[in-house]
């Protein structure tokens, strides 16, 4: 169990994750019925995966492709 809440993890670690190049954004989500990190890709690269964790503070990282997010 992690000592964190997510919460808190999701926001620690945010700008390291949004300074990867190719990552677009960041939230909180469930995978397989537990609270998890979604990291929003413009595109899915060996390079991007290579640096981005499987987990951070205990909580899984998953990694979503997206396309480009531009504001309106």
């Amino acid at each position: 169990m992690p000592d964190k809440t997510i919460e808190a993890v999701l926001a620690e670690h945010t700008d390291t994750l949004m300074a990867i190049p190719g990552v677009v954004g960041t939230a909180q989500s469930e995978c397989d019925g537990a609270p998890c990190i979604k990291v929003y890709a413009a595109e899915i690269t060996d390079e991007l995966r290579s640096r981005i964790p499987p987990t951070i503070e205990g909580y899984t990282v998953s990694i979503q492709e997206t396309g480009p997010i531009r504001a309106r």
